[in-house]
């Protein structure tokens, strides 16, 4: 994983009992959209310090390969933005069975509690799924094409800052506001880590990667999320992550948002859905 990938899990203890344990950590200011701490990065965090508060809670070794216990599904609300910086993370363990363990992980910034997840880990199981539906990107390519939007290009690097820790590339014909134009409230991407190859993880941030899809109806500023739930299904293949954001229903007020993340071989290592707020208009 790429150094700021990596930074962003670093954790620090800050103390612990056999009820929980209170952890710290840094997010970069690259993890923000706008000038918020992006909602999948948080994710990100509140998984890994579920795995590392289990692994000393239950005295338990988390493996990372599929034979062991992996994160399968986090839940979150958020309760407010947190600005980059130091965030506080205090666990605990809600149930410790043979195959599923389930961890409260709230994260706070000076005092209080900004996001509040319920991080599910099991034993996903091996071998190919029983059955799989057609899907969206199932003809997307698995590398984005020449012409693709990347987020490090103006003006989406004014407000998605991910750059230096990711490529990501939107499908321009998903993305029709790059062209003054409106469109399906449907987008495509592709994205993977600078320098590495993409993980469990960085599936968690990538489920929660693409710009809000209201935008392409020209709805334009910021799109709190209220809840958001990911689901992983496998750790990842080597190469681009592909996804696919849309939504069935938009407003009044709200709108709900699917995430769909495939790996280079086609299978789905995650899946998301959100509800988040209309912007203003």
């Amino acid at each position: 994983m790429s150094g700021l990938l990596t930074e962003i899990r670093t954790l620090t203890r800050r103390s612990g009992n056999h009820d929980g344990v209170a952890l710290a950590a840094t997010i970069d200011p690259v993890f923000t959209i706008g000038p918020k701490v992006h909602g999948g990065s948080l994710q990100m965090v509140a998984v890994g310090a579920a795995r590392a508060a289990f692994a000393e809670l239950a005295r338990a070794s988390v493996a990372t390969g599929e034979s062991g216990l992996m994160p399968v599904a986090i839940a979150s609300d958020y309760l407010s933005a947190p600005d980059p910086g130091v965030v506080d993370i205090d666990v605990t363990v809600r149930k410790h069975g043979r195959t599923v363990a389930v961890l409260a992980v709230d994260i706070g910034q000076r005092g209080r509690t900004m996001v509040s997840s319920t991080v599910t880990l099991a034993y996903a199981g091996t071998g190919e799924p029983g059955h799989r539906a057609p899907t969206g990107v199932d003809d997307v390519p698995v590398a984005p094409p020449a012409d693709g939007v990347s987020v490090d290009e103006a003006p989406m690097r004014d407000i998605v800052h991910f750059g230096p820790a990711l490529d990501m590339v939107l499908d321009p014909l998903t993305f029709p506001v790059m062209r003054g134009q409106t469109g399906p409230a449907r987008i495509v991407g592709w994205a993977r880590p600078k320098g590495a190859e993409p993980d469990l993880d960085f599936a968690v941030l990538v489920a929660d990667a693409s710009p809000p899809v209201v935008m392409n109806l020209g709805m334009f500023g910021w799109a709190p999320t209220v809840q958001l739930t990911t689901y992983l299904r496998r750790h990842p293949a080597p190469g681009w992550l592909r996804f696919e954001s849309s939504s069935v229903q938009v407003g009044p007020g709200m709108f709900e948002e699917d995430h769909l993340v495939v790996d280079s071989t086609g299978a789905v290592v995650a899946q998301s859905r959100q509800l988040a707020l209309l912007p203003k208009q």
